[in-house]
């Protein structure tokens, strides 16, 4: 079922899902695909990664993506809803202000949920090796999918 990405179903079932498949091209025509985090902005869907992330280098090159979503947390899990968009990596370091509002929502999406917030107690006493871990990665941003289309597919 092809839809306009601003349809209402296509907003819900973003929202019901908590991970998403970006698929790239690299500048040689090789395919790159990875599940990310992200948050759903304003009609604008915003993963973070680092800039050496192969996803983050194809988009340079080759904007078109495809985005996978698979509404993990909804009733309808016989479907899988394929956006294709054109995205842009924007850097924390050239955007710092207005990179900010996606990272808090991010942090809200996933750990001031009560499954994250119980998750985070629970790894506690890893929490100083996920801050080193999150210090050694320089580079960072956000890459900003704006959807063209949406579809809904059944899942294999």
């Amino acid at each position: 079922m092809i839809c306009p990405p601003d349809d209402r179903l296509v907003r819900l079932f973003i929202k019901r899902s908590m991970i998403v498949r970006i698929a790239t091209l690299s500048p040689k025509g090789n395919a790159d695909f990875i599940p990310l985090w992200f948050v759903f902005h304003h009609g604008k869907v915003y993963m973070a990664t680092r800039a050496q992330n192969p996803v983050a280098r194809d988009i340079t090159v080759n904007p078109g993506v495809v985005l996978l979503f698979h509404g993990d947390r909804g009733p309808r899990r016989d479907r899988v809803l394929r956006i294709r968009g054109q995205a842009v990596f924007r850097s924390f370091e050239a955007e710092p202000g207005a990179l900010r509002s996606i990272q808090l929502r991010a942090m809200q999406r996933y750990y001031l949920t009560p499954g994250g917030a119980w998750d985070t107690l629970k790894n506690i006493r890893k929490l100083p090796v996920w801050n080193r871990y999150h210090q050694e990665r320089t580079g960072g941003g956000l890459i900003e999918v704006t959807p063209e289309s949406a579809e809904f597919l059944r899942a294999p």
